[in-house]
């Protein structure tokens, strides 16, 4: 989550890693990481007490991509900000993108940083503003203004799918950590499989197809571990949906609410069983998913989403309610599942850190651990 404009503190960036264990954060001189459940930091790093060397990577080449130049690093500035920050799973290594008042690196580059030592392992370059990084640990995958640069890092032979779009403003992509795994951009969502590991002789991907989500822009995506399903919500902010990433079918649709807002992050219970959903308007909600079953039928994980009794209606009244959600500061914010049975965890962009129980069953949340802002640490 981008938190450089108008930003309340030295906060640029605020995201949860891919098994929702670890919160991290990049900040005017560096970046942070905090332990999601519980809450307490993990390690951190302040640009302006490093001195980085050259070291040589050991990084594959980039597929025939020409806007991407994979070389040593060669950085000597000890100072700067962190605007992307993006964590591979628990390990020591992340991606990182300059930003702020005074970037320590430049906002169209990648340096993936190895913390352990600390210095950075390898650069990426590109012709353009880097808008979004994900990884997994066979690839890094970046959004730019124009296209997806996805740069293997093993040869791995699962398979990965792709999907480029005709809006990429925002510059959103995600991916799965499952062997099959799935990469959304913000726009017009168009999934095209590709058979792994790339090489430069590599050519199209072998499945393509489009997925229409939503009347307006997709603001949010999220993946379940698996892949299989896709849960994205507009700019509206008002309904979250549920496709197949198959099929490309509806099989749900989630009403956060009548009111406008910025969803800021949509992450699924490493189940599947359920989401979670924060926005800008303090609300965090959790929605039942169904999951497939036997016989083509379907079930719920755990209790059902409320649901209005004039849904034959349609529309308004056909969309199902979340079963389960408490209130925040009106700040933005990124939820996820905590560690804990049925919990939640919520950091937002002031700093402050929430924690609540939620009744799989009947519904509702139970707070359990509130404000506990990142600065007391």
């Amino acid at each position: 989550m981008d938190l450089s404009v108008n930003h309340l503190n030295d906060l640029l960036y605020l995201t949860v890693n891919q098994d929702q264990t670890c919160f991290v954060v990049g900040t005017e001189d560096g970046f942070r990481v905090y332990s999601v459940d519980p809450f307490k930091p993990a390690f951190s790093r302040r640009f302006r007490d490093v001195i980085t060397t050259e070291n040589e990577s050991n990084l594959e080449e980039p597929r025939s991509d020409e806007s991407v130049v994979c070389r040593r690093s060669d950085i000597a500035d000890a100072n700067g900000g962190i605007g992307i920050v993006e964590m591979l799973y628990r390990c020591n290594i992340l991606a990182l993108v300059g930003g702020g008042r005074n970037p320590r690196f430049a906002p169209h580059k990648v340096i993936l940083w190895d913390d352990r030592y600390p210095r950075p392992l390898a650069e990426l370059s590109f012709r353009t503003t880097v808008k979004a990084v994900r990884m997994r640990r066979d690839m890094i995958v970046v959004a730019i203004d124009s296209k997806v640069g996805i740069i293997a890092l093993n040869q791995s032979e699962s398979r990965a799918v792709l999907a480029t779009v005709a809006d990429q403003q925002k510059g959103k992509v995600i991916c799965t950590h499952a062997q099959d795994s799935i990469f959304r951009l913000i726009g017009r969502v168009r999934i095209s499989a590709y058979d792994m590991p790339l090489t430069a002789e590599s050519r199209g991907p072998s499945i393509s197809s489009v997925i229409l989500a939503h009347d307006s822009q997709i603001s949010q995506l999220a993946l379940d571990s698996s892949g299989n399903l896709l849960a994205t919500s507009s700019d509206k902010g008002t309904l979250i949906r549920i496709h197949d990433t198959t099929t490309g079918y509806l099989l749900q649709e989630l009403r956060r609410g009548v009111d406008r807002a910025d969803i800021c992050s949509i992450v699924f219970h490493p189940s599947g069983r359920w989401i979670v959903v924060s926005s800008d308007k303090g609300t965090v909600h959790v929605f039942a998913v169904r999951l497939p079953s036997g016989g083509g039928r379907e079930s719920r994980g755990g209790g059902g989403n409320a649901r209005s009794k004039f849904r034959f209606f349609g529309g308004y009244f056909g969309s199902e309610w979340s079963f389960a959600r408490f209130r925040v500061p009106d700040y933005r914010c990124i939820a996820c599942f905590g560690s804990t049975t049925n919990t939640v965890a919520v950091m937002c962009a002031d700093g402050s850190y929430y924690k609540a129980k939620f009744d799989p069953v009947f519904g509702g949340f139970h707070p359990s651990d509130m404000k506990n802002l990142i600065y007391d640490y």
